[in-house]
């Protein structure tokens, strides 16, 4: 399975549980869509936000801004400096949503509520993660295992998408 397969099955696992929730969800991985309301906009404007989706409340605030990681089997998370910048200056409202093993029949959304709690790591000048596994090409030197993430988590099993 190619990495956009596992990316796509992991965001459309993020929108399920945020339709679940009650929650509306847009899409801002390629950009920033004009009518996502005042609220947002207001926020948004003045802090460096970077995510994968903006969830809104029925009213249109702000929910949550998400961003989504999917991974094939157990290895861990890393994300790129802007990504760990957004997470640190957006504080409770930046979420991280990991989808585990989308190889299977049987993938997990793991639920990470204020993930700058993690004992984020910085990986310098490596080649791959502690693991020796090549990180996903898109992302960069700030590295979390999965049992972290897993201690601070909460777990949805989903089926397939």
């Amino acid at each position: 399975m190619a990495t956009n397969e596992i990316e796509r099955i992991a965001v459309t696992l993020a929108v399920e549980y945020e339709h679940a929730q009650g929650r509306q969800v847009t899409d801002v991985g390629t950009g920033w869509p004009p009518d996502l309301g005042l609220q947002v906009q207001q926020w948004t404007s003045s802090r460096r936000v970077t995510c994968d989706l903006v969830s809104r409340n029925p009213d249109g605030s702000l929910a949550r801004l998400i961003e989504v990681k999917g991974r094939g089997g157990p290895t861990s998370v890393s994300i790129c400096d802007r990504q760990h910048s957004a997470m640190m200056g957006c504080g409770k409202d930046w979420w991280l949503y990991v989808a585990l093993e989308c190889r299977t029949n049987h993938p997990k959304l793991v639920v990470v509520r204020e993930p700058a709690r993690l004992p984020w790591r910085r990986l310098s000048g490596a080649v791959g993660t502690p693991h020796g596994r090549p990180r996903v090409r898109d992302e960069g030197d700030w590295h979390v295992s999965q049992n972290d993430i897993l201690t601070l988590s909460h777990a949805h099993t989903s089926h397939p998408p």
